[in-house]
């Protein structure tokens, strides 16, 4: 049997094909064919991406009829809204774009923050769902029949069933989390009935074949299963081995975002002011919260563009020359790493600048390289120590993406947080944890009774004393700096 996971990202998208066994037998990926500065994506250009990297798998399988199913998981807040004759009504809002507006400022009013908080358990931001889709009532070219999340979008054009995962229902700012349902309250204030919305289900659910007149268009077999995926850090949490509370998952991307696994939601909304949201995750009666950093991945690569580029050579990248000759003790230099702003948890100020403190005519590149790693890495504690004021204290870290491929990165997160690092071998974890439950869903077993096969592991980094000791101090410089940039950012 074989199983395809779909990825859909904000720039690209990618599809796997894997065994039952859990091996990789193919990845395609394409990035959207935009023009420069576009910030809406066009229905068109997305699925023709998707059903590109889809048909592309598909065409390195030799035997078609062993595929059995494909999911799809994409990122959360934005949508398509579709019309009653299928047709999309508009672009999709994508989640960076402005979506700010008096109407969503004045239902937040009229509703009041902290109801919304204590309803979908996440600080209101006009970056969700339904400011764009208030907007959207007002300007959409025709009638809206279905406000439809990436990953289900793509699902109704494969199956024609509108449906969408419990995990991105809740960027929508229109579900109640703990009753697990269309909030009525919200729903009403907002002028979304719940019919405009789609099915909520657990992820992995299975939503029919694959249309019989797509089937030849992507080189499947007409009795392949469409299956809802989830969010993408959700299926990223499930490709890594995050199951039990303690666990946390840190991708380390364009963004860095650490999904930790916890028992039950905090009382307090203290938690929600920082920006963390609740979201159940799968089917253990937990939830995940996403606490991200969107100048991390970004920096390191501004650093190589604009002052490293000369580096490379011989076959080597400039990322292995950096990582070869970084220090391997701490750096005296201490970087606050907002190059794109101060976004994400717990703090968001999109005019945020970064800042080098500590330069002398004795710092070198490589030491200015692994400063802005530490910079990074420290931002992360920051919110580790924010999460902990809550309960929740990640205690096995798991870890993916570009970091996972940096053993200097890898060690000085163990040093600065204090935790267990174990680095995930796998390159595609969102695809892979899509493809996981869409074997779920075809076999009837749990994800996490599968997902096992798929997992392959480094060997696990543990702090060391030393340096341990080296950088609380540093923390607590990092602690300062942060404070007084913020007093003087808001002057």
């Amino acid at each position: 049997m074989i199983c395809f996971g779909v990825d859909v990202g904000g720039t690209g998208c990618k599809c796997a094909a894997f065994s039952a066994e859990g091996e990789q037998l193919a990845v395609t990926f394409e990035e959207y064919p935009l023009p420069p500065g576009a910030v809406d994506l066009p229905t068109e250009v997305l699925i023709g991406s998707v059903f590109r990297v889809i048909r592309g798998c598909a065409d390195k399988i030799g035997n078609k009829n062993e595929i059995a199913a494909l999911a799809v998981s994409s990122f959360g807040e934005s949508f398509a809204a579709v019309g009653k004759d299928g047709k999309a009504v508009g672009d999709i809002r994508m989640y960076f774009g402005n979506t700010g507006n008096g109407a969503f400022d004045a239902l937040v009013n009229k509703v009041g923050a902290e109801k919304i908080m204590r309803i979908c358990r996440v600080l209101p931001d006009s970056s969700y769902s339904l400011a764009g889709m208030s907007e959207t009532l007002r300007t959409a070219e025709g009638p809206v029949w279905k406000f439809l999340f990436v990953a289900g979008y793509v699902c109704y054009r494969l199956s024609g069933k509108a449906a969408t995962d419990v995990s991105l229902a809740c960027r929508s700012l229109l579900y109640d989390v703990e009753k697990g349902e269309w909030s009525k309250e919200l729903t009403a204030a907002a002028g979304i009935p719940p019919e405009m919305l789609p099915e909520v289900t657990e992820a992995g659910t299975p939503l029919g074949p694959v249309l019989p007149e797509l089937a030849p268009i992507l080189g499947l077999p007409g009795t392949v299963q469409v299956v809802i995926g989830s969010h993408d850090q959700i299926v990223n949490a499930l490709g890594a081995g995050v199951c039990d509370p303690g666990d946390a998952v840190d991708t380390s991307g364009t963004c860095e975002c650490l999904t930790p696994l916890f028992e039950k939601i905090p009382a307090s909304l203290a938690f929600q002011k920082n920006n963390f949201a609740c979201v159940p995750y799968l089917k253990t009666g937990g939830f995940v919260t996403y606490a991200y950093n969107i100048s991390a991945g970004s920096v390191i690569r501004w650093y190589r563009d604009a002052i490293a580029y000369h580096l490379g050579g011989d076959g080597r990248s400039v990322y292995d020359v950096l990582n070869g000759t970084a220090p391997e003790e701490p750096t005296s230099l201490t970087v606050l790493p907002f190059l794109q702003g101060m976004g994400g948890t717990p703090d968001v100020d999109p005019e945020a600048t970064g800042t080098v403190f500590g330069l002398t005519t004795k710092t070198r590149l490589p030491e200015l390289y692994r400063a802005i790693l530490e910079g990074i890495t420290f931002e992360m504690r920051y919110n580790m120590e924010k999460l902990a004021e809550n309960g929740i204290r990640p205690e096995r870290l798991f870890v993916c993406g570009g970091g996972a491929r940096s053993s200097i990165w890898l060690q000085i997160k163990a040093d600065i947080l204090g935790c267990g690092i174990v680095p995930v071998r796998a390159e595609e974890t969102g695809a892979m944890g899509s493809a996981i439950l869409a074997f779920a869903a075809v076999t009837g077993k749990s994800p996490f009774a599968i997902a096992p096969r798929f997992r392959k592991y480094g060997e696990a980094i543990r702090p060391d004393p030393g340096r341990r000791e080296i950088y609380h101090k540093r923390y607590e410089l990092y602690k300062r700096l942060r404070a007084i940039y913020k007093e003087i950012s808001s002057c």
